[in-house]
């Protein structure tokens, strides 16, 4: 089986960082686009690309995929409660499995896989999102649901739930097929129609997603926008053939980006293998996730010396700064016969302004020990505060007065709010009877699986 491959990512018009991940191999390729933060989101669309360098695509069938998702899945939930930065951090996953024809697609999150076959463009993937289930049920149109003040909810996601499944589909494929796999990015900034347009103007895939991810930044550039192309040149070859690059020498390749998180226009060509052994060599440098199909949760692996989170980044830790050496004091004169020292003349003045002067000293050591004293308090409050606060939910009423999850506290802390919605029910707050509106009103803390048991429990008081 013949394949050629391009990608294309940029962080957008508004976002400061681009928090996309993208993954290319002879025959495995993904899309991965981070949530959480700026720099939880990157951590995790990272940790749910490098877990697919467990596959080998010559051999791995659905359910090695299916085993190397759900072990990364574990991986970035550990990594999430072990980490207090990257608490809440999570990522989208959509790939596909190339091999003797057939395509093996995986998908969780909102970032889409598409088919062109014969002018016509299909969409192979259906959003886990809250306005995706909305279209599903009819309640919305696929117009709404691009305009939906709630469409960047997502409901499934790699990182937010211990046990995930994703869809899995497979389908055959044939010569002239283009697979496109992209980020929310793309497909909220640019229609399906201008998407199909776009990828029927240039044969080589790597311009037709450079192309897709202009039009994405053209349209507003409202978010990380990333961009895989793959043609099919030959879709059936001997049986068990393992996937390859054209040209057919360079098989062994593996493309992963972006490299450059804060710039914009990234792009590289699945081509060439001095490409794929540079990436290698980085790949080689940084915290790589080790999954295995059936095994055990990924592990990093750093060099001796690098911190883990340095590592995953590319960075190196700064050298420890060399102390000044310290200044020599000149020896003092001897006193001669006939002089007296000043400090001498005047005992009682020297007394007197001896004193205060070691108390003068004493002082400012003493005010940064209070200081860090209180510094120490604080931060072990705020502390505490953040790992309370990230176990807690309650349901409330959003801003349009439906009622949704929340996960933190009620209430704002000088200005900031204490709580994020994290899931969101059609139900209304006007609409239910008093006594469940009583409970809301209560915000009585409850743990996640409650909350959303309540959720689903109103749907029929409506």
């Amino acid at each position: 089986m013949q394949l050629r491959a391009g990608v294309a990512s940029d962080r957008g018009l508004v976002r400061p960082a681009n928090e996309d991940s993208f993954f290319l191999r002879n025959g495995l390729y993904a899309v991965c686009d981070g949530m959480g933060g700026a720099r939880g989101g990157e951590v995790a669309s990272q940790m749910a690309c490098l877990g697919l360098l467990a596959l080998n695509p010559a051999s791995a069938g659905p359910q090695d995929l299916r085993a190397a998702i759900s072990n990364t899945n574990h991986a970035i939930v550990q990594r999430s409660v072990a980490e207090e930065h990257l608490v809440g951090m999570g990522t989208t996953l959509t790939t596909v499995l190339m091999r003797d024809g057939h395509l093996t697609l995986a998908h969780v999150g909102d970032s889409r896989a598409y088919l062109l076959h014969g002018g016509i463009l299909t969409q192979l993937t259906e959003d886990h999102s809250w306005v995706g289930e909305m279209v599903r049920r009819g309640e919305l149109t696929p117009a709404q649901a691009a305009v939906h003040p709630h469409r960047s909810v997502i409901t499934r996601a790699l990182g937010t739930d211990g046990e995930l499944a994703p869809d899995l589909a497979e389908m055959p494929v044939m010569v002239g097929d283009r697979i496109v796999l992209c980020s929310d990015g793309l497909t909220g900034m640019v229609s399906d129609a201008e998407i199909a347009e776009l990828l029927g103007r240039d044969e080589d895939p790597q311009r037709a997603a450079e192309l897709l991810v202009k039009a994405a930044l053209a349209g507003g550039g409202e978010d990380n926008v990333t961009v895989v192309v793959i043609d099919v040149l030959e879709a059936v070859g001997k049986s068990g053939d393992e996937p390859q690059e054209a040209p057919a020498p360079f098989a062994d390749q593996i493309l992963f980006g972006p490299s450059d998180r804060g710039g914009h226009g990234v792009a590289a060509s699945h081509r060439g293998r001095r490409a794929g052994a540079a990436v290698r060599e980085r790949l080689s440098r940084r915290s790589i996730p080790v999954v295995r199909p059936g095994g055990s949760a990924p592990e990093a692996e750093t060099s001796p010396g690098v911190d883990a989170s340095e590592a995953a980044m590319g960075h190196k830790p700064d050298p420890e700064p060399t102390p000044p050496a310290e200044p020599v004091a000149e020896p003092a004169a001897p006193l001669s016969a006939g002089h007296v020292s000043p400090a001498a003349a005047t005992p009682t003045e020297a007394g007197i302004s001896a004193e205060p002067e070691k108390k003068r000293k004493r002082r400012p050591r003493k005010s940064v020990i209070i200081v860090i004293a209180i510094l120490v308090v604080v931060i072990l409050a705020v502390g505490g505060f953040a790992v309370y606060n990230s176990t807690v939910y309650y349901v409330g009423v959003y801003i349009d007065g439906t009622v949704a999850l929340y996960h933190g506290l009620p209430g704002s802390f000088l200005g900031i709010d204490l709580s994020t919605a994290v899931e969101l029910s059609p139900v209304t707050y006007a609409s239910l009877a008093l006594h469940l509106q009583q409970r809301i009103d209560a915000h009585d803390l409850v743990s996640k699986e409650d909350g959303q048991l309540f959720l689903r429990t109103l749907s029929p008081q409506q």
